[in-house]
């Protein structure tokens, strides 16, 4: 179950001291200044997932600082990679200075000094947080530390696909647990040699993840296998064994994805008067027929049987 923080119930004067203790205690222990005169508003939610620890953040304009202090007092033992999604930030650390912008990401050293500038139109900016232990990092990226402050792409198919899953395990921490729980370091890894130039050297086990996460957003215009191995960096061979060791095929597994949207979209209240044929199109499936014949299969009722079987919520 995800931690929850927002400073909306909080009177405005006291805003400022209950956003920075928060962060303090749930995940990084750093210094606050607000940006401007806006006043301080922020919310996050928090997971631990492994040895990592995942962060949805968004706040008002805010300066947020790790001084070298702040550093020995509290001392660190961590890396942290931010995924921008809105507005802009001034990253900088042990000389180096970035931009990032929606679209890039960002490595910093919590183990030194760093400061962090947030800030985006409509007063806002919204991001990823990713912390991982510092050994972990360095054993698989022993250059890790002079990646700091750079700005990381993160618009190829394996970069997205990386940050919806961070996503994901952030939104569907509450769901029942799972024993293939997401591999943040290597993931991350992935990333960095991806900016390097390098390929992301994941593991089958690690890909099929990443694979299922982009056929998830995308399951309603699933790219050809060819195409979907070369935007993962990986042979077809490759692509074709990541389905065999679930004993499966990519296209069974497509289905599945499919079916298992289509009854998602059946049962919601608010979807009631939508037609059949236009819940599978969302789905990807060609036609009705197609839609009722693969969800019977899968489930022993039509689609318009099951719709009609779920309660009605008022």
């Amino acid at each position: 179950m995800p931690i929850s923080v927002s400073t909306d119930p909080i009177r405005p004067t006291e805003r400022q001291a209950f956003w920075t203790e928060a962060i303090c205690r749930s995940f990084a222990n750093i210094e606050t200044k607000p940006l401007g005169c806006v006043v301080v508003s922020g919310h996050f939610e928090f997971v631990e997932i492994g040895g990592a620890k995942l962060v949805r953040f968004d706040s008002s304009p805010q300066c947020y600082t790790r001084d070298a202090r702040l550093v020995s007092r509290a001392g660190s033992d961590e890396f942290m990679f931010d995924f921008q999604r809105r507005g802009r930030s001034a990253m900088v650390q042990a000389g180096n200075e970035g931009t990032i912008d929606p679209g890039y990401g960002v490595l910093y050293d919590a183990r030194r000094p760093f400061e962090d500038r947030l800030f985006g139109p409509e007063q806002r900016a919204e991001l990823l947080i990713a912390t991982v232990p510092a050994a972990s990092l360095l054993r698989s990226i022993p250059s890790a530390e002079r990646l700091c402050a750079r700005p990381v792409p993160l618009s190829g198919t394996v970069a997205r696909s990386i940050a919806a899953m961070v996503r994901d395990a952030i939104s569907l921490s509450d769901a029942p647990a799972r024993q293939d729980e997401p591999d943040i370091v290597a993931y991350l890894s992935a990333l960095l040699r991806l900016a390097a130039g390098a390929s992301h050297q994941l593991s089958r086990p690690d890909l099929f993840r990443l694979i299922d996460t982009h056929l998830r957003t995308n399951i309603a215009a699933v790219r050809p296998v060819p195409a979907l191995a070369a935007e993962f960096g990986i042979s077809e061979r490759t692509f074709h064994r990541i389905f065999a060791d679930r004993e499966t095929t990519f296209e069974r597994h497509v289905l599945h994805l499919r079916a298992e949207l289509f009854k998602n979209l059946l049962r919601q209240p608010s979807l009631a008067t939508v037609s059949i044929a236009s819940l599978a199109h969302q789905c990807g499936f060609a036609d009705a027929a197609h839609a009722t014949r693969a969800f019977k299969n899968k489930h022993g009722t039509t689609p318009r049987d099951f719709r009609a079987s779920v309660p009605v919520r008022f």
